[in-house]
């Protein structure tokens, strides 16, 4: 491997020059300075060889634990904040995690992005059979629960109270009721929440605006629901979901995402339960979870 290869692969989400990367180092360092320091008033070197080993062994340790750091920052796979009073992780993971185990993930609710008719029909014309929508649909039919999911939509209160569900008779393929971005509904602890727009040619989109508005509506709705249970929250947007004007990185999703958790003012502090955000092994070179860490708006 090539110098640039191993570089790119390995320091390219944290520069040698990044502001927060040295101020760790400085904080560190002064730490060494001063048990070095106090262990100079015992200990001093006699003669010029000593002092020059000594001196040659400080410099030394000073490249290893800007080496150190420098690596485990660009390797960082996980974050812990505090947002609202609430503990809020950004970890590594699988969305379904909670229907092939769910004893791992009692008192959890888990959340779905799906279109803003509830479709069922995984086609890759309705529905892709590759988005988040698709795969829970997919699996809810190979556990023979489809229609069980169905009539939990059409008759529940909480979607119908504030989903402002309206019918669209013109609609030539799929169903019909239209709801609003942010409106959501549980079945059997995971939460499906309309993300996207359908346009006339049943094509899922999003503007910047219609982001951030879902999030503020996400906010406000799931906290007529969770009662206190952690929630799983993959990261949304980052899939086949067209954005008009350009699609945002990976990384100003979830920074989006966790920005907009901070101003709603939404917070979970019963019985240590959490916000865990969940970002798949394919997405996660593309996020830097140092800086994610070490950022002061998310406090």
């Amino acid at each position: 491997m090539s110098f640039g290869k191993f570089y790119q692969s390995n320091f390219s989400k944290v520069k040698f020059y990044d502001v927060t990367l040295w101020k760790s180092y400085m904080a560190t360092i002064a730490f060494f300075s001063s048990i070095i320091t106090i262990i100079a008033f015992f200990v001093t070197p006699k003669t010029k060889w000593s002092k020059l080993i000594c001196f040659v062994c400080f410099i030394g340790l000073l490249i290893i634990v800007f080496g150190v750091k420098w690596w485990s920052a660009n390797h960082k796979s996980k974050a812990f904040l505090t947002i609202n009073n609430t503990k809020v992780e950004i970890i590594i993971g699988d969305i379904f995690d909670q229907l092939t185990n769910p004893e791992k993930h009692e008192g959890e609710i888990t959340v779905i992005g799906v279109n803003d008719y509830y479709d069922d029909i995984v086609d890759n014309r309705i529905v892709a059979r590759e988005s988040l929508h698709g795969q829970y649909i997919n699996k809810i039919k190979k556990a023979r629960k489809i229609d069980a999911l169905n009539k939990k939509i059409e008759n529940d209160d909480i979607l119908n109270r504030t989903g402002n569900p309206k019918e669209n008779a013109e609609r030539k393929m799929g169903k019909k009721i239209q709801y609003d971005l942010g409106s959501l509904v549980e079945f059997e602890d995971y939460i499906l929440t309309v993300f996207t727009n359908f346009d006339v040619e049943n094509k899922a989109f999003l503007t910047a605006d219609n982001y951030m508005h879902f999030w503020m509506m996400f906010w406000e709705n799931i906290d007529t629901i969770y009662a206190g249970r952690t929630i799983n929250i993959p990261l949304m947007g980052a899939g086949i979901t067209r954005f008009r004007n350009g699609k945002p990185t990976k990384q100003e999703l979830l920074e989006t995402m966790l920005w907009i958790l901070k101003i709603s003012g939404f917070h979970n502090t019963y019985g240590g339960k959490k916000i865990r955000f969940i970002i798949y092994s394919l997405d996660a070179t593309e996020i830097d979870f140092y800086h994610i860490q070490h950022n002061l708006n998310f406090r």
